[in-house]
């Protein structure tokens, strides 16, 4: 006959203990892993930070009237508003304490044009330059820059002599 042996329970009991051992190692290995894993991923995540552009800075010069002679030497009166885009608020500020003078400046370069340029956008394209170079030109002698060594460097294209970087004509009717 044949006996059948089986194991004591006693060495069942250690085998099953082992495995649950194995288990919570191999659970515990691959918790610790992870932990590390996230560690390094956030120790070493390099982090870009996107500036946002510079927020242009407005002089709002307020609309004015002037009169003028066309062709046929008949009046017409041309309602010119504008706003100076400057560099920095440095640049603000000396532009505003020169306001008159560049109120003047402008009135007298729309004297100095004829009712045709000023009505015609390749016309209006060259008053844009001629007041911005006026606009600087006004800036700079009544309010000259300071030499300051530890001035911030001005925009591409533009010197820290040139305050007025653009103009924009609100509004510019002729009757």
């Amino acid at each position: 006959m044949t006996t059948i042996t089986r194991d004591p329970p006693v060495a069942r009991r250690r085998t099953r203990k082992a495995g649950r051992w194995i288990v919570m190692l191999a659970g515990l290995v691959v918790v610790a892993a992870g932990a590390a894993g996230g560690w390094y991923y956030w120790q070493h995540k390099t982090t870009t930070v996107v500036e946002a552009p510079p927020q242009p800075i407005y002089v709002v010069i307020k609309p004015f009237v002037v009169t003028m002679l066309d062709d046929n030497q008949t009046t017409r009166f041309v309602q010119v508003g504008v706003d100076l885009e400057v560099t920095d608020k440095t640049a603000k500020e000396r532009v505003e304490q020169a306001l008159p003078a560049i109120q003047d400046a402008i009135r007298l370069q729309v004297l100095q044009s004829k009712i045709a340029e000023v009505t015609s956008p390749q016309g209006v394209e060259q008053l844009r330059k001629l007041l911005i170079a006026q606009a600087n030109v006004t800036v700079n002698s009544v309010m000259p820059l300071p030499a300051d060594p530890h001035a911030p460097p001005a925009r591409p294209g533009q010197t820290a002599a040139s305050p007025v970087h653009n103009v924009f004509f609100t509004e510019l009717v002729v009757e």
